[in-house]
This record gives C-alpha cells, structure tokens and sequence, in this order.
C-alpha cells in the first residue's frame, strides 16, 4: 500500500493507517461515541490509541470508520520503541492495518506490532 496515494492526511501509526476519506460509507452503522478508541490491538498490550475530546466509530462489513470531530492524537502504549504520537485533524478515517503473507500458513494475516 502506498501512502501517498492517500495524500498528506493519511496517518500512519506502526501497523494501523488511519485513511482520510470524504464521507462515511452510507450504510455504516453507528458502533459506538467515546473519547478514547484502540485503533490497533497488541498481542503485548501496546495498543495504539486514539483520543478526541469526541469520537464515532462505525462498522461496515467488518471495516471500521471514525468520525474525529474535533482535533485528537493517536499515541502508542508503550514504554520504549514506541511510535511517535500522531496530531488527527477532525474528519473521517477508514481504518486499515497492515498485512503480510505468511509463506508457511499460506495466507494473509495482521502484521503485529
């Protein structure tokens, strides 16, 4: 996946890519409103979160949308090596994580971070 096919806006945090989009998807449904999400699990417990003084998340077919209304930051849950903390301009996202082919169980799975 190339970065720069999604312009200046696109936000990527270790595994997870926020992708800017110019509208939610017409029938996604509203899955929850809160102030802080896990954009990406950690098999270890360094999840990278985004909060936002308000936040919508929305599922469509197994994809998930945000809905950042005012200015957040995406931040990693970890003590070392962890990623930079990323400014989210207001807007919506698609969120999507990276995935790698596993040769030996021949088929794609989530990279981990």
């Amino acid at each position: 996946m190339n970065l720069k096919e999604f312009g200046e806006r696109a936000i990527r945090h270790g595994e997870a890519l926020l992708v800017p989009i110019d509208s939610l998807p017409a029938k996604a449904k509203l899955k929850k409103t809160c102030k802080e999400f896990v954009v990406a699990h950690s098999e270890t417990g360094h999840h990278h979160v985004l909060t936002a003084p308000r936040l919508r998340v929305y599922e469509l077919d197994n994809e998930l949308y945000l809905d950042v209304e005012k200015v957040g930051q995406l931040d990693h849950q970890k003590t070392t090596e962890k990623h930079a903390t990323k400014v989210v301009q207001p807007g919506f996202y698609k969120i999507q994580i990276k995935k790698a082919y596993d040769y030996f169980q021949k088929k794609m799975t989530q990279v981990r971070d």
